[in-house]
């Protein structure tokens, strides 16, 4: 199911190839994001106290330098719980990338996703790196095989993109934004600033500093990438990369430009968060849960989030099943403090539970709104003005089939 994409922001190149650190035959595993010139950059990553070695990499280096010249990373092996080995094994990830592409020392990041407690195949890795060489570029066929490369049990790949209309001393300049995402099982990202897996890499063409674009990214992933779940495990890898390289020649953006920007980022961010739901492990439906009229937006997202995470709610959804009581179970098990004797229930559209209490709807209807490939459920607190929105999909036989023997 691929997604049409706008082309690469200027500046930047692209590419994937197969290295052989991935054990599956003829698959993709190695990818490299390049900027022709050091990006500032913004990143958050897991809060799981378990960080693969990428990560911990990662944190380290942006500590010391916002000014990234590149992104390289693998599928088949996360590098997570691998020790000093591991890092070690990183390091020379950055370090290989920097000498085949003549970047800047300490410039490149790196990122991890498979299977964990493995170390990657260093002899492979080179062999790759001299494939990417000649690999990367900014066709759509170099950005259809970067994300390959990065993609486990991803069934399609996942890109969003936008174009904005800038100001620039009285005429038009115009930027791109670019993301993709990879990421089907082991998604529940809980992602901060600086301190199976959800990967991100997003460039953009824009001149903006590396402090504002962490605020910017921290907004944008705060209402995308941390509310959508498929199946409420944190992974150790969870990696989001933002670069900006001010190769669109617009220069710095004034305030309202600025704003158009936040936009259209957030625009990018729940496009792949929601397009992650949709390709969960096994999963036939895409679901957005909304919590209304909470007291404060805290709530309502704890709320959202309890519930999207619940395995009696996600089956009941695979079967279409109007099971109402699973979603006040969940929300009242969620550690906020709400009256659910005002609390309303609906499925697609039919109210099923109304002052938390049965209601005598039609199943039928019900039925055919949870037969769909997008279904909403809303919960109404009638407790406040604040609201919020999650993402995640159902559970079906499939995902047991395909986590039961992930190793092997």
């Amino acid at each position: 199911m691929p997604v049409k994409s706008i082309s690469i922001p200027n500046g930047f190149k692209v590419g994937g190839v197969r290295s052989g650190i991935h054990k599956k035959e003829g698959k993709k595993d190695l990818a490299l994001f390049i900027s022709e010139t050091p990006a500032d950059t913004a990143a958050m990553f897991t809060q799981s106290a378990t960080k693969a070695a990428p990560v911990i990499l990662d944190i380290e280096i942006l500590k010391k330098n916002k000014k990234i010249s590149a992104v390289i990373a693998n599928s088949g092996c996360a590098n997570a719980c691998t020790g000093k080995k591991g890092l070690q094994d990183a390091k020379a990830m950055c370090e290989i990338t920097e000498k085949y592409f003549n970047l800047p020392k300490k410039s490149v990041l790196c990122a991890s996703t498979g299977v964990i407690g493995q170390y990657i195949k260093m002899p492979k890795l080179k062999t790759g790196m001299e494939l990417l060489k000649n690999a990367i570029g900014i066709s759509s066929k170099n950005e259809q095989e970067a994300i390959a490369a990065v993609m486990t049990t991803d069934t399609f790949a996942k890109i969003a993109s936008k174009k904005i209309k800038v100001g620039v001393n009285g005429a038009k300049g115009e930027i791109k934004i670019w993301g993709c995402v990879k990421g089907a099982g082991m998604i529940h990202p809980n992602l901060k600033g600086l301190h199976a897996t959800m990967l991100s890499f997003i460039l953009t063409d824009a001149e903006i500093d590396s402090k504002n674009l962490q605020k910017l990214l921290e907004n944008a992933a705060e209402k995308s990438f941390n509310c959508v779940s498929v199946d409420g495990d944190t992974s150790t890898n969870d990696t989001l990369i933002l670069m900006a390289n001010g190769q669109s020649k617009t220069g710095r953006l004034s305030s309202a430009d600025m704003k158009k920007f936040a936009e259209a980022l957030n625009e990018v961010c729940l496009s792949l968060a929601k397009q992650m739901a949709k390709d969960g492990e096994g999963a036939t439906k895409l679901i957005e849960i909304e919590v209304r009229n909470a007291k404060n937006v805290s709530d309502a997202k704890a709320i959202a989030a309890t519930i999207a995470t619940s395995p009696l709610f996600k089956t009941a959804i695979f079967g279409a099943d109007a099971n109402w009581g699973r979603v006040m179970a969940a929300a009242g098990r969620a550690g906020v403090n709400f009256d659910p004797m005002k609390t309303d229930v609906y499925f697609g559209g039919v109210l099923t539970c109304k002052n938390g209490m049965a209601l005598n709807f039609s199943e039928s209807k019900a039925k055919k709104a949870l037969l769909k490939k997008e279904v909403k459920i809303v919960v109404d607190l009638k407790s406040g003005k604040a609201a919020s929105k999650y993402y995640t999909c159902d559970f079906s036989y499939d995902y047991v089939k395909i986590n039961g023997d992930y190793r092997s």
